[in-house]
């Protein structure tokens, strides 16, 4: 039987549960739905409720491709129908909280949001990967995830197609979610004032976007980016994507009417777009957050403490071995498209191997550090994460994704693989999690600040 809890906030009364050591509210709304006369629309924040809400359930799923990854990242890694029974919905824009029991019914604790990945098509804030509990118990931090429009519906310029439409919206969803907790979270025992936002790849890229968003800025105080260089896509670029979507569609339905389309005929028309630009395994971001020079700033400002860091092997997540790799040509004209000349005198593109190598040098490393090079702030740690199980079929190499396990402190995801949790495993997870725990209460952490790469702490 679970113990039940309430919380009263300026919004209403809210009822959660108490799990473990944390209290827990699922499903919280912070937006209003985004269908309708909101669909293709900028988010729009959610203030108020009448009835007590019965915050004790996660809900809806963005809508989204399947992602194999997520049945993997889980406690039930052979059961490949898991992401296909979450319920998904354009009705979303929900938020969970996760806040551990104090000795003080009102103890303010530190904030962090975290933004999840899956290059902005896959993703939401209920994934098993993605459940903070052990890490908000564990650092005595509140945590909460959220769910944001992806694919077309969050990132495709609608305004190019509509002037009553707006380009942004997945970002849109990702700055109210902020402006919610901004509003709402002392009510929880949540520190205002001590916000850390902290993603992993399109989850780091969006908190990137928001640090250029001039709306954003004043919301929160520090930023974890976990293998997530951003590149913006151009207005230019992102109304000729918008206008690829309009004819797939016309060619489906016969309809330039984007309106009258079924989120089931919205995610055929996503899957036949895709389809159309060729097999890029993950490494090109068709949709993304679009730079709007009328609501943002060229330069970031060089205020927040961040924490940047990425795997030792990225790559080995999108080439995992010979049989994955991209044809050379069609590699290198990825690459092109996301802004890189690749060395090949450097990296042997017609191996799977080089492919992989190559992805993990110029797609991470090297754009995390410019990205380091050009923050002015002092305050600016650099890690590399290099755990591996070499004897393990899925865990041979420290690939992109494969760091959260550790953040999160997943034993249990972990144990579904028949790993054994060796004393040196649980050390890294205890390390890690009191590392991510130290940055996000006092902004910083137990290694010198950022420099050059020798000053990356090496987590293995």
């Amino acid at each position: 039987m679970m113990t039940s809890i309430t919380r009263h906030t300026k919004a209403g009364t809210i009822i959660g549960q108490i799990k473990q050591h944390c209290e827990t509210y699922f499903g919280i709304p912070y937006a209003y739905p985004p269908i309708n006369e909101r669909r293709f629309k900028h988010a729009e924040l959610k203030t108020t409720w009448s009835e007590p809400l019965h915050a004790d359930q996660f809900k809806a799923i963005p809508p989204q491709p399947f992602n194999k990854l997520e049945a993997f990242f889980s406690t039930h890694p052979e059961d490949t129908q898991v992401p296909k029974i979450k319920h998904q919905s354009e009705d979303c824009l929900y938020l969970n909280i996760w806040k551990p029991i104090t000795a003080s019914f009102n103890q303010k604790l530190p904030v962090m949001i975290w933004f999840y990945g899956g290059g902005y098509l896959n993703g939401h804030g209920s994934a098993e990967l993605y459940n903070p509990q052990a890490f908000a118990e564990h650092a005595q931090v509140i945590v909460i995830t959220f769910n944001y429009r992806l694919g077309a519906l969050g990132y495709l310029n609608f305004n190019a197609i509509h002037e009553d439409y707006d380009m942004n919206c997945g970002l849109s969803d990702q700055f109210t979610a902020l402006l919610w907790v901004n509003q709402f979270i002392e009510a929880f025992g949540g520190d205002s004032n001590n916000i850390t936002l902290c993603g992993q790849s399109a989850g780091a890229m969006s908190i990137q976007a928001l640090m250029h968003l001039k709306a954003a800025q004043p919301l929160f105080h520090k930023a974890v980016l976990m293998s997530g260089p951003l590149r913006f896509d151009e207005v230019q670029h992102s109304q000729n994507t918008a206008q690829h979507f309009l004819n797939t569609v016309t060619k489906l339905y016969d309809t330039t009417n984007l309106a009258a389309l079924s989120t089931h005929q919205m995610m055929h028309a996503l899957e036949e777009d895709l389809a159309q630009y060729g097999p890029s395994k993950g490494l090109e971001l068709i949709y993304s957050p679009i730079f709007d020079e009328s609501t943002m700033v060229d330069t970031t400002p060089d205020k927040w403490p961040v924490l940047v860091g990425f795997t030792e092997q990225e790559g080995d997540c999108y080439i995992r071995n010979e049989s994955r790799k991209l044809a050379p040509e069609r590699f290198l004209e990825i690459m092109k498209n996301n802004d890189v000349t690749v060395n090949t005198a450097a990296f042997d593109i017609t191996t799977g191997k080089g492919q992989s190598e190559a992805i993990t040098y110029y797609e991470f490393k090297q754009p995390s550090l410019r990205w380091l090079d050009h923050y002015q702030y002092k305050k600016k740690w650099l890690y590399c994460f290099n755990w591996s199980a070499p004897t393990a079929q899925n865990f041979k190499t420290p690939y992109h994704i494969l760091d959260v396990v550790f953040w999160f402190g997943h034993t249990d995801i972990l144990h579904a693989h028949h790993l054994p949790i060796t004393p040196h495993t649980h050390t890294l997870m205890q390390q890690m999690m009191d590392t991510l725990g130290k940055f996000v209460t006092e902004g910083h952490v137990d290694w010198p600040v950022y420099t050059t790469i020798e000053d990356a702490y090496i987590f293995e």
